[in-house]
């Protein structure tokens, strides 16, 4: 996986010095709502690929990312909701 794949961008708004509050917050997030939240897979998924993104993390800063991710794959699939227009038809 290369730097774009992750990160379609290419760009991090974080820094090796402010992720930890930002990893912090995605821990707890999808810990307490997981696949239950608002936001989908992909969105999730991206914010932690964005993350991963950050120059000059340390080992365990990636390490808890990865951890995400794993998570992350682990919810169940998305259901597709199809839009009132499908259902009238």
């Amino acid at each position: 996986m290369t730097f774009t794949d992750r990160n379609p961008t290419g760009v991090s708004p974080y820094t090796f010095r402010n992720i930890d509050p930002a990893t912090d917050h995605l821990e707890q997030v999808l810990g307490a709502e997981g696949a239950e939240s608002l936001f989908t897979r992909t969105y999730w998924r991206r914010r932690v690929l964005q993350a991963l993104a950050t120059q000059g993390l340390s080992p365990n800063q990636q390490q808890r990312l990865q951890r995400l991710l794993e998570s992350i794959d682990a919810f169940p699939p998305e259901i597709s909701v199809s839009s009132p227009e499908q259902a009238m038809s």
